[in-house]
């Protein structure tokens, strides 16, 4: 053991390598939490939508234990969110489990609840909003087909921002 002689305390061999170890660990953390998708969870829909200057959103009902849901977020919402094409569109996941989330109207529900209120009953299940908060178009249940699932999701996000009721997609 070696001192250290500007504060007389011990030395640890280890010091070094703890350091280094730690540090390996938080960019681990930080490059897992930049590679997780970037799709931010909705807690306060109301609040998306009036500081949303006039967006339309996107949401994903999802579930911690569907395999598909992080397929969804990871290979399509998460890399939309980083599309310059797509900077006037909320893309956002509730989670179907026991955290409240504030619906546009207001009402507070949990994550469950919310889902049920919008039809959601197979995850991953996205549904898209206009301005105002409105659904538009119809939900797109699932995973149906990979080779067209963004496109799909982007008829959802079109309809969304041109206030369109109805889709044949």
């Amino acid at each position: 053991m070696t001192m250290n002689l500007n504060t007389n305390l011990p030395r640890s061999p280890f010091g070094p390598m703890l350091l280094r170890s730690g540090a390996l660990l938080v960019g681990m953390l930080l490059a897992t939490a930049v590679a997780a998708g970037g799709v931010e969870r909705a807690m306060d829909l109301q609040a998306l939508n009036t500081q949303g200057d006039g967006k339309a959103t996107v949401i994903m009902f999802a579930s911690s234990s569907c395999p598909y849901c992080d397929r969804a977020e990871q290979r399509y919402l998460g890399p939309m969110t980083e599309d310059p094409a797509l900077q006037g569109v909320n893309i956002r996941k509730v989670m179907l489990d026991r955290q409240e989330v504030r619906d546009f109207d207001g009402t507070t529900k949990l994550g469950s609840e919310l889902g049920r209120a919008y039809g959601v009953r197979v995850v991953p299940t996205i549904m898209a909003f206009d301005a105002e908060g409105q659904p538009v178009g119809r939900p797109l249940v699932g995973i149906p087909n990979e080779q067209l699932y963004r496109s799909q999701i982007r008829v959802r996000i079109d309809a969304a921002r041109n206030g369109a009721r109805d889709t044949s997609s």
